[in-house]
């Protein structure tokens, strides 16, 4: 396997390790009615974290 296959391989589990992280943080979010703060093209807003949960089921 080449280096750069390395690579791609270690981002993508990289990758999918951050979105298990993220989703179980959204679930753990919306089990206590919270939201959670992102940047949303560069401003700051509170989002609910059921509706992070709603789309991350539409991707």
């Amino acid at each position: 396997m080449s280096v750069k296959q390395e690579h791609i391989d270690l981002y993508k589990k990289i990758e999918a390790g951050l979105k298990l992280a993220y989703h179980k943080l959204y679930l753990q979010k919306a089990a206590n009615n919270e939201t959670v703060v992102v940047s949303i093209n560069g401003e700051v807003k509170h989002v609910p974290a059921r509706e992070l949960l709603k789309e991350q089921e539409k991707h």
